[in-house]
């Protein structure tokens, strides 16, 4: 039952077939059982989530039905707030911290009815993209164990893999929902800036955070940021545009579409089976009828700089926690950190220049075409004791300061705000899955449904899972 897609367990739900008591206890044992191997949690909810999971039965026994997330188990990062439960960002800093109240999304996941059966491992500080975190120790990647799950978000998109939860919620800076959701073979989302509260998301920067699910099927997806989807006023960040019905959208064909191939950039220093695989997509989405128009984005050979604003952000957030707990750092986060206070205010403005043209530059690309293709990572996921990857001839760091070559190219759709997704589009020869990576206009979350799912139809990644046992 834990295999099935969210779509596919919660019709038997409804139809009281499958009991969310059952459903959870099952989520618990195996979130238990694969925990030395995955180390994916941080803290296992057994107690609340069974609780939950009773009152999920009572409603369906009273004849209320809440919709498809009503009894799923779903696992939380451990950066986003949940009220009475230990949220420790990953780090011996906030160890002991307890929020008072749930952030925004946790609240409208239980208002939908899901089961949180625990607080998810990730990067510390959410700052980086293998998740070997070096307090609460390394995630491991369920296609491979040696190898990363991709970062920050590792321990939810190892659960969703794994089959321990159904869907997570991961928080995307710079790729930290795609990255995972591309090295462990599901559908990591990003949705539009604006388009979901970050209420309750912890140490965050000011500028590009995203809480996205991660989820075994693009209509789980949908599913998922159906119900947290929506303007919160109490959070500036938010705006008021309706949130379309996104399972009707999926609905349309693709076929007439056009899709942007990006000519520079995002095609650069990748790992050749990346390459092929993508390659290979973008043949198949030709069969389906869509549509390919070469694109340029000359000033993405500015990105490099849109790191300024983020190191400055980065310092300014951690300046109380540095100056009090300076010594429960992890050295790869307070050095990557420190290195902000170096950052000029005139350097901090000429990122922000770039991050408008950049931003003006995909908005110009997307009125010529209906989204945008690219490879979600420029290489399958790294080992674990890997420092650096070797590039077309030149060391690329993996983790620490210096180690943007993983996140190249998910990174500034974080800049933009535009929405993007991955979709599993086949293995290396190891066996490690590769994502596919789909870009689209502001608030058009449901045209990219529609296109992720028409994909993963006929993507060679359908129906496998990794082989654990």
């Amino acid at each position: 039952m834990l295999k099935l897609t969210i779509s596919e367990v919660a019709p038997l739900i409804r139809a009281r077939e499958v009991s969310p008591v059952d459903l959870a206890e099952a989520a618990l044992a195996e979130a238990e059982r694969r925990q030395p191997t995955l180390n994916s949690f941080i803290t296992i909810m057994r107690e609340q989530a069974l609780a939950q999971a009773e009152e999920a039965e009572e409603s369906l026994s009273r004849g209320e039905y809440l919709g498809p997330l009503h009894g799923i188990p779903i696992g939380i990062k451990d950066n986003i707030a949940t009220g009475g439960i230990t949220t420790t960002v990953g780090t011996k800093v906030l160890r002991d911290h307890v929020p008072d109240e749930d952030a925004e999304v946790v609240r409208r996941c239980k208002a939908a009815g899901a089961i949180i059966i625990g607080k998810e491992n990730l990067e510390e500080f959410a700052a980086g993209a293998t998740s070997n975190n070096p307090h609460y120790g390394a995630v491991h990647n369920p296609w491979n164990v040696d190898h990363i799950p991709g970062g920050s978000s590792g321990g939810g998109g190892a659960n969703v893999a794994a089959g321990v939860t159904f869907a997570s919620l991961g928080t995307d800076l710079g790729g930290s929902v795609r990255l995972p959701g591309a090295f462990c073979g599901v559908v990591g989302l990003k949705q539009t800036f604006g388009r979901v509260s970050q209420r309750g998301l912890l140490v965050t920067s000011f500028n590009g955070d995203h809480i996205g699910p991660m989820t075994r099927s693009v209509r789980d997806s949908a599913l998922v940021l159906q119900a947290i989807a929506g303007y919160d006023p109490l959070e500036p960040s938010t705006v008021p545009v309706p949130v379309d019905d996104y399972a009707l959208i999926m609905e349309r064909g693709v076929s007439g579409l056009t899709m942007g191939i990006p000519s520079n950039y995002y095609f650069d220093l990748l790992d050749p089976e990346v390459e092929e695989a993508v390659r290979r997509a973008i043949a198949a989405l030709e069969e389906l009828g869509v549509a390919t128009r070469e694109v340029s984005v000359p000033s993405m050979q500015y990105a490099g700089a849109l790191r300024f604003s983020s190191m400055a952000d980065s310092v300014v957030t951690h300046e109380p926690y540095i100056a009090s707990s300076r010594e429960d750092y992890g050295p790869d986060t307070l050095y990557r950190t420190l290195a902000g206070q170096f950052v000029l205010g005139r350097d901090y403005s000429k990122a922000m220049k770039v991050q408008r043209i950049i931003k003006e530059e995909h908005a110009r690309v997307l009125q010529d075409v209906d989204f945008l293709v690219t490879p979600t990572t420029p290489l399958p996921a790294p080992r674990i004791d890997a420092d650096t990857i070797d590039v077309e001839g030149r060391r690329q760091k993996v983790r620490g300061p210096g180690s943007g070559h993983v996140s190249r190219n998910t990174s500034p759709m974080n800049a933009t705000g535009f929405p993007a997704i991955t979709v599993p589009c086949g293995f290396s020869g190891l066996g490690l899955p590769i994502g596919l990576q789909f870009i689209a206009r502001p608030w058009e979350e449901g045209n990219l449904f529609r296109i992720a799912n028409a994909y993963e139809s006929v993507s060679p990644s359908r129906g496998v899972s990794p082989n654990l046992e």
